[in-house]
């Protein structure tokens, strides 16, 4: 029984060695630049040992997303007592943050890679169906109380959120060479600006 109980622990930490480890290699190389082959050498295990833990790297990705899901409806939750446009800012800001490096690498993918990550996993789906409902609250919230403007569309507010959030990640090349430009902190803090703005009704 001991002995059973151990090698569970040992299952599950080298799980979760895993999993950091390919967190780690997303946000150097991308998703698309990351092979089994590169997680096993960055864990010290042998591939056929990554694949008794997972099955492909879909699989491995769609574990890494789901359990970021829950952290992110978590933290959403938490930020019920602010007004909306500030809980879409403070969205925004949590995306853009070092917890979230997976969901943005993926979310950067064409919808043909995405897709099927997200359809071979139930739970996967249902905590990303989630987080659009939640989203969709907030921005609701903001138009009934007038801060929102009341013809946007909860759907477009929640992809310009996505999309100024990998913006702010990388710059345009070679945008660093314009007059008065801008570092990566400034440029993340115009993308909320810009975001924050857009959700005004027009007076």
């Amino acid at each position: 029984m001991i002995r059973g109980r151990f090698r569970q622990q040992q299952w599950h930490v080298r799980q979760e060695a895993i999993l950091d480890a390919l967190e780690q290699l997303f946000a150097e190389r991308g998703v698309s630049g990351v092979t089994m082959d590169d997680l096993a050498e960055a864990v010290g295990i042998s591939k056929a040992t990554l694949y008794q833990h997972f099955a492909s790297k879909d699989a491995m990705l769609a574990h890494l997303l789901t359990a970021h899901y829950e952290r992110f409806v978590e933290w959403l939750e938490s930020t019920a007592g602010q007004p909306p446009v500030e809980r879409l800012c403070a969205t925004m800001r949590y995306l853009m943050s070092r917890q979230m490096v997976a969901l943005r690498e993926v979310m950067a993918m064409g919808r043909e890679q995405v897709l099927p990550v997200f359809h071979s996993d139930a739970a996967l789906l249902a905590q990303h169906t989630r987080t659009l409902r939640l989203l969709t609250e907030i921005v609701r919230q903001g138009q009934a109380d007038g801060s929102i403007a009341a013809d946007l569309a909860p759907q477009a507010v929640i992809g310009a959120m996505w999309a100024l959030t990998n913006l702010s990640a990388q710059q345009s090349p070679g945008a660093q060479a314009l007059p008065d430009a801008l570092d990566e902190t400034a440029y993340a803090e115009q993308m909320l600006l810009l975001f924050a703005r857009s959700l005004r009704p027009a007076s």
